[in-house]
């Protein structure tokens, strides 16, 4: 039978395991006659990634934060900040997907003259990073505040 806290640790494996994939495909230099390759293996990294950042907000946060909550209501103002932060992944998951699909359709044009889509695989880069770093750091946050909620120290009894 698998737990509760099985199914958890592996689905934030997976996400980072994707994460990862995704990181690499953005910091891997495009090589020249390579654009539409290097283009390739950002989305097919970018497609697994947000179907898992997805999953991971909808099925895990979700259960984790009702745990906090019940765990711990004092503890109910961050599971609030924490969900606004989910809303705002969200967010700037739509809005990287609609960059990726903005650099897919000029990187064809572009590619006989490369420099010419430099400009348009710097933001995405950018943007890739930066999103990673906003979701892992979420993921770090919601582990944090779950730990906090079953072991802090309330006063009773010390």
């Amino acid at each position: 039978m698998i737990t509760k806290e099985a199914t958890s640790t592996t689905a934030e494996d997976e996400l980072k395991v994707v994460l990862a994939a995704f990181e690499t495909s953005l910091a891997t230099p495009v090589v020249s006659g390579e654009l539409t390759e290097w283009l390739d293996a950002v989305k097919q990294s970018w497609t697994e990634a947000s179907e898992k950042i997805r999953y991971q907000a909808k099925h895990e946060h979700s259960r984790q934060f009702e745990q906090i909550a019940k765990a711990d209501p004092e503890l109910l103002p961050r599971v609030e900040q924490l969900q606004a932060e989910d809303t705002v992944i969200e967010r700037d998951l739509e809005t990287l997907s609609q960059i990726i699909l903005s650099t897919s359709a000029h990187v064809p044009k572009l590619e006989p003259d490369e420099e010419k889509a430099l400009h348009h695989i710097k933001r995405l880069v950018d943007e890739g990073m930066a999103f990673i770093l906003r979701v892992r750091k979420q993921e770090v946050a919601i582990q944090t505040w779950f730990v906090e909620a079953f072991n802090r120290d309330r006063g009773a009894g010390d």
